[in-house]
């Protein structure tokens, strides 16, 4: 038993398949034909009676492709058989055999002393069957370069990588992170100093502050005893100005010769 190739009509190849070793040249392989429905739904065959004998049908077969004995040639993206080339093979073997069956024949009547040597078979040269099914631009096509899979460690390399750029960038803000630390723990500091200084310049002037209120209180107290000496003052010339007046109206009053009314 070997292996050989199967093809559709159109001679693409389709898959292996086991013959005989004395399997030779290209044969057709068949495939049933699937009976149609009617299309028109009227078009529906009557059961005929059971008394009467209907003839056994066969199935309809067609050729789906050709089993070939010639194997593959290698290289080749989608193997198509030459159909066409191998019938046109057939027929110039068949004529270089009849060409030869000829000559044989014309051979074998002559006189055994005059035959000389026998003619010999020139099979013709068997032509390449196997050619490429594929379009120049389809080849094109499919050998494009195309991008290739990472291997596993091509993708542990990246993974690895990722890892330590994040570490990096982990490192770099803790560094960071402590300088800003180390900012905010310097204007900590620094505003503590603010704070102590405004606090002491705070309580400066709190002290001012009392200070003044308490001059300001001593200052009150002594506008007081002005305000008061001044009413004393006051009063006391209202007194010396009633005294005068009264004064005047005795010397008033001696001086016309008249008793003076003024009761002292």
């Amino acid at each position: 038993m070997k292996a050989v190739p199967k093809v559709n009509i159109d001679g693409l190849y389709l898959e292996d398949t086991i013959v005989d070793d004395a399997f030779n040249g290209v044969v057709p392989f068949y495939a049933d034909i699937e009976p149609q429905p009617p299309a028109d739904p009227d078009e529906v065959e009557q059961e005929p009676a059971p008394e009467a004998e209907q003839p056994v049908e066969t199935p309809e077969s067609e050729i789906a492709g050709y089993i070939v004995s010639i194997a593959v040639t290698p290289g080749l993206y989608r193997p198509r058989f030459d159909l066409d080339g191998w019938e046109a093979y057939q027929d110039a073997e068949s004529a270089a055999k009849d060409v030869f069956q000829a000559e044989y024949d014309k051979w074998a009547a002559l006189p055994e002393e005059e035959r000389g040597e026998p003619p010999i078979y020139q099979a013709p040269i068997q032509p390449t069957l196997w050619i490429e099914g594929l379009t120049p631009e389809e080849i094109k096509e499919i050998t494009r370069p195309q991008p290739q899979e990472p291997t596993e460690i091509e993708l542990l390399t990246v993974v690895v990588e990722g890892i330590q750029q994040q570490n990096a960038q982990l490192q770099e803000a803790v560094v960071s992170s402590g300088e800003e630390l180390s900012a905010v723990k310097t204007a900590s500091a620094e505003q503590k100093m603010t704070l102590s200084a405004l606090g002491s310049e705070q309580v400066k002037q709190d002290l001012s502050t009392l200070d003044l209120k308490q001059q300001n209180n001593v200052i009150g107290a002594e506008l007081v005893r002005k305000d008061i000496s001044i009413l004393d003052l006051y009063m006391q010339g209202q007194v010396l100005g009633q005294m005068l007046a009264a004064l005047e109206l005795k010397l008033l009053a001696n001086g016309t010769g008249g008793e003076s009314n003024v009761q002292q």
